[in-house]
């Protein structure tokens, strides 16, 4: 009976560290190349990820929000950090639904030490692809 649970706990907990290995290789994969390996951006160009987003997860419409960003992508002017962006960011509806569950997961767990309760869940990234946004409609929803 030990063993067996032995063995289930160490098979959760592998697929945990997978998931969160899967996060970060979509995001150097994806990601890194306009906000940096570690999420700290660009400035002018990037805005920062990391340490940025815990605000914006403790609510379910903010959750939702960081979903259809990265399905949808957004445009158009922003304020990050104190700091002016007005570029594009492109949509990754290309990536599979478990994919973006991972890569935020990676970004809100590792860059922004955000707890599980905080994620966003796949629930958020079925309701953001049922309705596609144009990408300044994203930038619209930021604001509220």
């Amino acid at each position: 009976m030990k063993r067996a649970l032995c063995a289930c706990l160490w098979l959760l907990a592998s697929v945990a560290v997978s998931a969160q290995d899967r996060g970060a290789t979509v995001f150097n994969q994806n990601c890194a190349v306009c906000h940096q390996p570690k999420g700290e951006g660009a400035p002018g160009f990037a805005p920062k990820l990391a340490g940025t987003l815990v605000e914006r997860s403790k609510t379910e419409a903010g959750r939702r929000y960081l979903a259809q960003l990265v399905v949808s992508g957004m445009m158009g002017p922003i304020i990050s950090g104190g700091e002016k962006f007005n570029d594009a960011m492109p949509g990754f509806a290309a990536l599979s639904d478990e994919e973006i569950v991972a890569v935020l997961a990676y970004v809100m767990g590792e860059l922004n030490g955000a707890s599980t309760e905080l994620l966003v869940k796949p629930d958020d990234v079925l309701a953001a692809r049922r309705q596609p946004m144009s990408p300044a409609a994203v930038r619209r929803l930021r604001e509220r």
